[in-house]
């Protein structure tokens, strides 16, 4: 399964899927998709986010002599991490400036110097000009430029503000645009009339470039949003004078040249060169080489972990009930197309259904998207596909309490976010199977059945005789099974879910192999498209009288 994943992200690297998407004549043109374009020494760039890093310089690679002048703003430790990996490596020549700004995931000083400059710069850019912008995700702390006479911090504080009454991810990112010279389509207003070509390595579901890195290029019609959101979350009285007069401003009176009849700019153009739909393709592939049946069943998922995971469950149980002929093909489609996660219309139960005499090793469900995770006032450390690895475990022991026949099979999730970190962790996401969570309930209910009983018999002996070595030796086995039932209390999975501290739980059982390190190890894979998740279906085979597969 590790494999599986590790070849959806090689799919996607960073370093190389810049020079399989886009082609150069070696002379004046380049091929992006479908689109050519003729360069003339005119070609300028502006880059946001950790994998800009690596695509800026790729693509100067390609382009050489062509490239005038680029900016790069990325986060803290990536240019250490850059002279890390040779593919990394920018042209001795380069004519790429590099920012390392931001502080602790918000946004300082260093961050409105970088972005002020590169707004300068895109002013002086005229019709003969291309600017290249490169995005990809990770990128609140870095697009900072507040319109007017806000200040980062009044600005911050406001944001601060609608996270703490719950305002939702879009919410919040329609306050940032409206407040930011840059954010959305403020970029592209500032480069017009040169000619911007957008080049994306997105990590939203469905790759909505309205939602990729602030979307500085993307034309947004202006509305009433911004007003609307602050009323509805009682923040309109507290907010600065300075901020009130950005939120009442009209468009400029000259965007309209700017924007065609179908509501987009004219001069921009948007390349998607990578997205979570390739690495699926490249884990497609993998699983198909080592044997098992690949079905790719949905790149766009999202929701809570804990509708997500018990969605996942559901699924696999739909899939081997079907194949076990306990219910129909259309049964299968009739339960999930009203999933909030999974709905699939009945073409593509049909195409993502094989016979049981064509599942080789078994079967391969693939995933992906963005699990969100409700962040308790005091949350520990662990990240969204831990949460969805141990969720999952507890909804696939319920399916097979409820639908034996599913013990006949071995099933393991495996979740990961494609960067190699996943939340405030160093790894990148977990494993989950059935007895998981069930196997750490049932060790603490033998514990405390064994600490009782032992205290029970302590009692005793302290009444016969309290100084007797027996009794001491009896003490002292009390005093073990308390130490070992408060260890094991700590990690009860209900009780880690509650505190987002799904990463102590997995640290702490089977020599935390259940973990999944990507990368290097430090969260580092030289991309990021979501996260990866994969359902593995095997039918237990076994020779033996069945002593070996118990049923749960």
């Amino acid at each position: 399964m590790k494999k599986i994943i590790e070849a959806g992200i090689e799919k996607v690297n960073a370093t190389k899927i810049i020079f399989e998407k886009i082609k150069f004549n070696g002379k004046d043109k380049i091929t992006i998709g479908s689109v050519k374009y003729t360069l003339k020494c005119n070609v300028h760039m502006a880059g946001w986010g950790r994998e800009s890093v690596m695509l800026g310089a790729s693509f100067e690679k390609i382009i050489g002599s062509h490239m005038k002048k680029g900016f790069l703003v990325v986060p803290k430790k990536t240019i250490s991490d850059m002279w890390n990996h040779q593919s990394w490596y920018p042209k001795l020549d380069t004519k790429i400036s590099y920012f390392e700004v931001g502080d602790d995931g918000q946004p300082n000083e260093k961050t409105w110097v970088a972005n002020k400059k590169i707004a300068e710069y895109c002013k002086s850019l005229n019709k003969k000009d291309i600017l290249v912008v490169i995005l990809s995700g990770g990128t609140d702390d870095l697009f900072c430029l507040p319109k007017g006479n806000i200040g980062i911090q009044e600005k911050i504080h406001l944001l601060e503000k609608l996270k703490a009454a719950k305002a939702s991810r879009k919410e919040i990112n329609t306050i940032r645009k409206k407040l930011s010279q840059i954010r959305g389509s403020g970029l592209a207003q500032l480069a017009y009339p040169a000619k911007v070509v957008t080049i994306i390595m997105s990590d939203v579901p469905e790759d909505n470039i309205t939602e990729i890195a602030g979307a500085p290029t993307v034309y947004e019609s202006y509305t009433n949003d911004s007003n609307l959101i602050l009323n509805k979350y009682h923040l309109h009285e507290i907010i600065s004078r300075s901020i009130k007069k950005i939120l009442e401003e009209i468009p400029a009176p000259g965007l309209s040249k700017m924007v065609n009849e179908n509501g987009k700019f004219k001069f921009v153009d948007y390349h998607i060169i990578a997205g979570i739909s390739d690495a699926m393709e490249g884990m497609a592939k993998a699983a198909f080489r080592l044997g098992y049946v690949p079905v790719k069943v949905n790149p766009s998922c999202l929701g809570t972990v804990q509708k997500m995971s018990r969605e996942y469950a559901k699924f696999a149980s739909l899939m081997i009930l079907a194949v076990e002929g306990k219910i129909s093909k259309l049964e299968l489609h009739k339960s999930m197309i009203d999933s909030p996660i999974l709905s699939l219309p009945e073409d593509k139960v049909k195409d993502i259904f094989p016979s049981k005499e064509k599942w080789g090793l078994g079967l391969c469900l693939l995933m992906g998207g963005r699990p969100l995770v409700t962040v308790a006032d005091k949350h520990g450390r662990g990240g969204p596909n831990q949460e969805l690895a141990l969720y999952f475990s507890i909804y696939w022991y319920l399916r097979v309490r409820q639908y034996p026949i599913l013990s006949n099979y071995t099933v393991w999730f495996l979740g990961g976010n494609s960067s190699g970190k996943d939340g405030n962790t160093e790894v990148a996401g977990a494993y989950g199977y059935g007895d998981l969570a069930s196997g750490v309930y049932n060790q603490f209910k033998e514990l405390t059945d064994r600490y009782n009983k032992a205290n029970i018999r302590l009692k005793k002996l302290v009444d016969e005789d309290p100084e007797h070595i027996e009794t001491k030796e009896a003490l002292q086995l009390v005093e073990n099974l308390e130490d070992e039932k408060i260890k094991l209390l700590a990690i009860l999975p209900d009780k880690v879910l509650r505190n987002n501290n799904a990463n102590f739980f997995f640290l702490n059982i089977n020599g935390d192999e259940e973990l999944l390190e990507l990368g290097d190890g430090s969260g580092n894979t030289s991309t990021n498209v979501e996260d990866l998740h994969i359902i593995r279906i095997v039918r237990f085979q076994c020779n033996c009288d069945g002593s070996c597969c118990k049923h749960i």
